[in-house]
């Protein structure tokens, strides 16, 4: 593969003539384009993009990091992000936070020295260090938060799912089929957790319904032995719910194993809904009902919202630049999908 200087040389021309003959600038004569057109495709000339983002500033990179590639919802973010980058002819830099424990600052650090454009950006499982944040900070490049939110990242735009509104959905659901002893598996860690807990108990005293503390359950750390132990301590209480509202698919899965080894029946002793609409909510028996989101959707929408901004950058509009602009807060819209896993209740009270 030759360079630049190489082809100018061959052609007996000088490397600016090459470089505007390769680029399509106007400066040199048709008969010369031509002759150092041929040159180069015989040569296998391909430009050197590191040179051209030191003149361009820019580098036609984008930072992501994600907590968990592996999962079937992340993975599909990521998909949708990857698609809408390949066709604005942008690389990725992609580097995931199960891999850099401990090590958000070193993360940021990472895409700083790569001079990556903007940052598509994932939460870490927990909630930052004050360096991390102070890094975040000094990123000084826009940034797209995705999914989940976390204290000190409120002035970057986020993209997710309405999430409070599918906890509404899901509840409400389970009430029109006359459920009243609904309970709810819910993480209050993450704010995708909290926002569909509240949800749920909006429905609950918006129907006049009492929220029981006791079948209230808070996953702490998100195993599938602690969800596993919740839902079989809810299934054999003397007055268990009829119903149980799971914070996503995964969780619901752990709900349907636990029922299954009480004896109990889905949905004939207890409806069960999730959140998210995995590929795995159509493929178990029952067929789980759950919220659908829109994964691919969010991928996109988080990496335009980062093109946006970058353009304005580029463009080094003055009043951008004095002004920042107010960060933008997407959320998809979400919906029932109603499977095998609810029924309607056999009469209640409480």
């Amino acid at each position: 593969m030759s360079s630049l200087a190489e082809i100018a040389r061959i052609c007996g021309v000088s490397i600016g003539a090459t470089s505007k003959a390769l680029s399509g600038k106007a400066g040199v004569s048709e008969t010369t384009r031509q002759r150092i057109l041929s040159v180069a495709a015989q040569h296998h000339y391909r430009p050197n993009r590191l040179v051209h983002a030191i003149q361009k500033g820019r580098s036609m990179t984008i930072g992501l990091t994600c907590n968990d590639f592996r999962d079937d919802f992340s993975g599909r973010i990521v998909e949708g992000m990857l698609e809408v980058l390949y066709e604005a002819a942008y690389d990725t830099i992609v580097i995931s936070w199960d891999l850099c424990v401990h090590e958000g600052e070193k993360v940021l650090r990472t895409f700083t020295e790569r001079r990556v454009d903007g940052l598509l950006m994932f939460p870490p499982g927990d909630q930052p260090t004050p360096a991390y944040l102070q890094e975040l900070r000094t990123f000084q490049r826009p940034i797209v938060v995705v999914d989940q939110t976390f204290a000190g990242v409120e002035e970057y735009a986020f993209v997710g799912s309405q999430d409070y509104e599918g906890g509404i959905a899901a509840t409400e659901h389970l009430i029109e089929l006359g459920h009243r002893r609904i309970a709810n598996i819910f993480h209050r860690k993450i704010s995708t957790g909290r926002a569909r807990v509240e949800g749920f108990r909006h429905a609950m005293e918006r129907h006049g319904l009492p929220v029981r503390e006791t079948w209230m359950r808070d996953i702490q750390n998100y195993g599938s032995e602690e969800i596993y132990r919740h839902a079989r301590e809810l299934l054999t209480m003397e007055e268990a719910p009829t119903a149980i509202v799971c914070f996503n698919d995964w969780v619901a899965m752990d709900v349907l194993a636990a029922t299954q080894d009480c004896g109990r029946r889905v949905p004939e002793d207890v409806s069960i809904v999730g959140f998210g609409d995995l590929r795995i909510a159509s493929a178990v028996r029952p067929r789980l009902t759950t919220i659908a989101q829109d994964p691919i959707g969010i991928g996109r929408h988080a990496v335009r919202h980062l093109l946006t901004q970058l353009r304005a950058v580029n463009q080094q509009e003055e009043e951008l630049r004095d002004t920042p602009p107010t960060p933008v807060s997407d959320r998809l819209p979400v919906r029932l999908v109603h499977r095998d896993s609810t029924r309607p209740a056999v009469r209640q009270s409480f």
